[in-house]
């Protein structure tokens, strides 16, 4: 089992010290299941994020399907460019 060492501010160490009182749990269960919480909470993606403020579809472009051949649609573009500055220089 591996022992590491943390440096508490004394506001820290406080809160610490009460959660240990109400839970009478030790420091060490304390902080084992703070960590077990953190590691369960589920972020969101940004793809859900943008979702959920409805960012997803909020801009027509025309085009329907961007999203499912995104990399067509980049080479496409990229290959007018390409023209476009042969044709100028």
């Amino acid at each position: 089992m591996r022992m590491i060492s943390v440096r508490l501010d004394d506001a820290t160490d406080a809160l610490l010290r009460q959660i240990c009182a109400r839970t009478e749990q030790s420091q060490t269960e304390v902080i084992k299941t703070a960590i077990a919480v953190l590691a369960e909470r589920e972020e969101p993606t940004p793809a859900a994020t943008a979702a959920a403020m409805e960012l997803i579809g909020c801009f027509d472009s025309g085009e329907g399907d961007l999203g499912r051949h995104h990399a067509r649609h980049l080479r496409a573009r990229l290959a007018a460019k390409r023209q476009r500055v042969q044709t100028v220089g």
